[in-house]
This record gives structure tokens, sequence and C-alpha cells, in this order.
């Protein structure tokens, strides 16, 4: 699903013509994991994103998170493959953009040699940090994350901090 739908928005010829810039990201996440049965740990770990802007206003971002911990002596490590739409407000100038976003996909739990995949979905937001016309830093303080497990749902949350690098640029 996730390279169909890259390869749908690199190929439409009409969002490319309009498109502003790409940026990529990279840097550390903490989540604190709903384990199900009433288990939650913490987990460390990073993320690494693509975001293509459609507009100043509205992106499309694919991104992968690893994260690593442990419960009950346990390793525990959770990988998150996601893609959805950001949307950033603020002048396009402006020193601070605040942004939200939707995203969707697979994760790929395991711990105690069981491998689980399931449903993804993350809602967040935070603010980016124009430090000059290349490097942005992002901090993203809050992240829900709803996975539908085979042994139900899991809620968790986290944050992330990192830095964004406009790798190219487009027509305005």
């Amino acid at each position: 699903m996730l390279k169909l739908a890259l390869c749908g928005l690199l190929l439409t010829s009409s969002l490319l013509a309009q498109s502003r810039q790409l940026d990529l990201t990279a840097g550390y996440n903490y989540q604190n994991s709903d384990q199900g049965q009433g288990l939650r740990t913490n987990l460390n770990g990073w993320f690494g994103a693509a975001q293509f802007d459609l507009s100043h206003t509205l992106a499309i971002t694919a991104e992968v998170d690893n994260y690593f911990g442990a419960l009950h002596g346990e390793g525990v490590r959770q990988q998150n493959f996601v893609i959805g739409p950001q949307l950033t407000f603020g002048g396009e100038n402006a020193k601070l953009n605040p942004y939200c976003y939707l995203q969707g996909g697979d994760q790929r739990s395991s711990s105690a040699g069981m491998v689980e995949h399931a449903f993804n979905l993350q809602v967040g937001g935070g603010v980016q940090w124009k430090l000059n016309e290349k490097l942005a830093l992002q901090v993203t303080p809050l992240e829900y994350s709803l996975v539908t497990a085979a042994s139900g749902p899991t809620h968790s949350f986290g944050s992330k901090v990192g830095i964004s690098w406009t790798v190219w640029k487009g027509r305005s």
C-alpha cells in the first residue's frame, strides 16, 4: 500500500507541477507504549521521514519509526511504516510553523520471539522552527498511536524531535 501511494504521488504530473519542496527529517523518538492487557512500557528510538509539499499548507509524509525497550526483562521492539497528510500553519517565511498530521500504515511488533503486524493510526502535532533556508528543528510534543492488534486495540503516546533538511525546492 505504501509503495502504491508513493508511486501514485510521484507519477501524477499535475501534483509535481504545483509542488513546493521535498524535506527529509531524522531524529529521536520516545513512546509510552501500550502492550495490551494493561501493560505499558517506555520505548526509545529513532525516526526518519520524507515529506513532499503539495502546497505551503498541505504535504504528504511517509515515515519509519523504530522503538526499543524492555518489559519484564524481555526485549520489546516496534517498527512503524506510515503515510498520510500533514497540515502546516503559518506564513511561508515564518520562523515557527505549527503542524498537525494523520498517518496510517503497518506496525511490526516483536517481543519474546513473537512477531505481530497490525494497522497503526498516528495523530500528532508540533512546531517546526526554521534555522536557515535548508534546515529546521522539528518538535512533536504529542503523538497518539492507535494500533489494532490481534489481542485488541492499544493506545500509546509519544514525542519526537528531529532535524529537517530541504533537499529540493521547486516552483513557488
